[in-house]
């Protein structure tokens, strides 16, 4: 035979989107489906569209590196000319060392050495 406990029964859950009184599961959070999908929905809207700026700024990147390799494979280019060009150097994908010591930092495919204070050298794929 099966216990049940009084507090169970005078307990009322309410769901966390439309407030209406939840019947069934104890560990129900939600009363429908749309319910739900809308509550995660704005939950991770902030988050999501933090994704999508800082993704749009690497693909960004990548496509200026990518314009200044349409006709060379490895060219110099100043900084300034970057930085017109729309280009943010605080973000990239990721970094590789060469055999050199020197650290490439690259926008997915396409990615630079810095020569100078004002001077990188732009490459695409590995270093």
């Amino acid at each position: 035979m099966r216990l049940v406990h009084m507090d169970s029964y005078l307990s009322k859950r309410y769901c966390r989107e439309c407030g209406v009184q939840l019947k069934g599961r104890r560990d129900q959070k939600f009363c429908s489906d749309q319910c739900r999908n809308q509550f995660n929905n704005r939950y991770y809207a902030q988050k999501l569209a933090q994704q999508r700026q800082i993704n749009r700024i690497l693909v960004q990147n990548q496509q200026i590196l990518a314009h200044y390799l349409l006709i060379e494979k490895r060219r110099r280019v100043m900084e300034i000319d970057l930085r017109t060009k729309g280009y943010h150097f605080e973000y990239h994908t990721h970094t590789k060392q060469a055999k050199s010591g020197q650290q490439y930092i690259f926008c997915y495919d396409f990615g630079y050495l810095r020569l100078s204070a004002d001077l990188v050298y732009i490459v695409q794929g590995s270093c």
